[in-house]
């Protein structure tokens, strides 16, 4: 093999690694470009995957929430009906004392007012009978 053909061997060898080292660069930065859009593309993806997983737990904890809301209402509702019946038959409980310790106390005073009427009955009795005393001894003085 000559020089000549040697050299020309030589130079279409190095074209042809010239070649395929530009197809080769394009490639990769083709390759490069197809990661990079699939990269954005994935992430987007999962993006609006995440975004809608959490729009639906959003949506589910607060219907949980209003669930669990209506339920302690209902609760609280309950409970003051509770505590109202209860208010209400401490109410009549002690209106009902109230009213035994009214009636015990008008017969106390009706019995009081016996007593100071016999009292007074007595003291009448007892001043008329001192005054009678008292106009025998002066009679009996004058005399």
């Amino acid at each position: 093999m000559s020089r000549a053909d040697l050299a020309g061997r030589i130079a279409a060898v190095e074209h042809r690694m010239d070649s395929i080292e530009h197809r080769l660069d394009t490639s990769f930065a083709a390759l490069s470009t197809q990661i990079v859009q699939s990269h954005r593309e994935t992430r987007d993806e999962v993006t609006a995957t995440l975004r809608g997983e959490m729009r639906a737990m959003g949506e589910e904890l607060r219907g949980e929430m209003r669930e669990m809301g209506e339920e302690l209402r209902g609760e609280m509702r309950a409970m003051g009906e509770e505590l109202r019946g209860e208010m209400r038959a401490m109410g009549d409980d002690l209106h009902e004392e109230m009213y035994a310790l009214h009636a015990l106390a008008n017969d106390r005073f009706d019995t009081l007012e016996v007593a100071v009427a016999e009292s007074r009955r007595h003291m009448l009795i007892l001043h008329a009978e001192v005054l009678s005393r008292i106009g025998l001894l002066g009679e009996g003085r004058r005399s």
